[in-house]
C-alpha cells in the first residue's frame, strides 16, 4: 500500500483577515463589545444592523471609527417568508444599507427571521424566499453592499437538504453565501463539506463552536446547556474549525473576512471579555495575526 502523504499548512503564512461579531454582548452593552472587540486587536466587526441604526438615530454613527475598529459587516435578520410583509421588510433593510454604507459597512450578512420549525415546510415557500432574496440582493448591490445568505437554526434555512435547495436555486451573481459552521453543525449538517462544496461563493465566514448536545423542554423548546444558546468558546466544542479554516486559506479566490461569534446571553458562565479572549487565543494558535493597537477612544 502507497504511504499516503499529508498535507500540513504552515500556519506561519495564514493570510486571512479575523474579526469578531459584537453578539456575545447584549444589544444594550454594544459599545462595550466595540471597544473591547477593537482592544483585543481584532482586524474588524460586524454589528447588528438594528443596532448600528439605533447608534446613527443617536448621532454616534462614527462609533466605529471612534474606537479605531472597521466595520466591515452587518447582521440582518429579515422576514424572508412571508409576502405581506415584502414590501415594510424591503423598506427596511433598505434604510439599514444607507446607514451602514455610510458607517463604512461592505457586506451585509443575511439571514431569516425565526419561524415555528415544526410547521414550516422550507418547500412550500421556496419559490418566494429565493424570489426575495435575489431581490433583496439587487437592492443592496445598487448601494454598494453585497448580501451574503446566512443560514441559521430556527429560521427558514436550517437543515442542510433546505441549504443545499436554497443555495442551488438563488442566483449567486448576486447572492454571496456566509456560512456560520457551528449553525450548520448545529442543524446537523457536515460544515466543513458545505464550506468546501459552496467555497466558491462564499464571501465572508462566521466562525462558530457548538457544544455538541442539544436538549429541548416539554414545548419543544430549546435548553441551552452552555451559556452561549449551545456554542462555546474557539476550540471547545466539536466543530473542525481548523480544517474550515484551511479549506478557505487553500482557496485563493476567497479573500472575505473571518468573522469569529460566540452568541451572548444573561447565563454566560464568564464574562463576554473573557470569552472574546479565549477565542483570539485559540486564533493565534492556528496562526492569525492581529493589530498591535486597538481599542483608541477619541474621546
Amino acid at each position: 500500500m502507497a504511504r499516503q502523504t499529508v498535507r500540513r499548512h504552515d500556519l506561519s503564512k495564514r493570510r486571512l483577515l479575523v474579526g469578531h461579531t459584537g453578539i456575545t454582548w447584549l444589544d444594550p452593552a454594544a459599545e462595550e463589545g466595540i471597544k473591547c472587540i477593537a482592544a483585543l486587536g481584532y482586524n474588524n466587526i460586524e454589528v447588528f444592523a438594528w443596532v448600528l441604526k439605533a447608534f446613527h438615530d443617536k448621532g454616534r454613527a462614527d462609533i466605529c471609527k471612534q474606537y479605531n475598529i472597521p466595520l466591515i459587516s452587518s447582521y440582518y435578520s429579515i422576514d424572508i417568508a412571508d409576502p405581506s410583509r415584502k414590501e415594510s421588510e424591503i423598506a427596511k433593510l433598505s434604510e439599514w444599507t444607507d446607514i451602514i454604507v455610510a458607517m463604512g459597512g461592505k457586506f451585509a450578512t443575511f439571514g431569516g427571521n425565526q419561524v415555528p420549525r415544526r410547521s414550516f415546510n422550507f418547500n412550500e415557500n421556496k419559490k418566494y424566499i429565493v424570489e426575495f432574496v435575489n431581490e433583496a440582493a439587487k437592492i443592496l448591490e445598487g448601494k454598494g453592499m453585497k448580501l451574503n445568505f446566512h443560514p441559521h437554526t430556527g429560521t427558514p434555512v436550517e437543515t442542510e437538504e433546505e441549504i443545499r435547495s436554497f443555495m442551488d436555486a438563488v442566483d449567486t451573481r448576486h447572492v454571496g453565501f456566509a456560512p456560520d459552521v457551528g449553525q450548520i453543525q448545529k442543524g446537523g449538517a457536515d460544515p466543513l463539506k458545505i464550506t468546501k462544496d459552496y467555497i466558491s461563493v462564499i464571501k465572508l465566514v462566521h466562525l462558530k463552536d457548538y457544544c455538541g448536545k442539544i436538549k429541548f423542554d416539554a414545548e419543544g423548546r430549546e435548553i441551552d446547556q452552555s451559556g452561549f444558546a449551545g456554542y462555546c468558546p474557539l476550540g471547545q466544542g466539536v466543530v473542525d474549525l481548523k480544517s474550515i479554516l484551511d479549506a478557505l486559506e487553500d482557496y485563493k479566490a476567497f479573500d472575505g473576512p473571518i468573522m469569529v461569534e460566540l452568541d451572548g446571553t444573561s447565563q454566560m458562565p464568564i464574562s463576554a471579555e473573557k470569552a472574546v479572549a479565549i477565542n483570539k487565543e485559540y486564533m493565534e494558535k492556528l496562526g492569525y495575526s492581529f493589530v498591535k493597537t486597538g481599542g483608541h477612544d477619541e474621546q
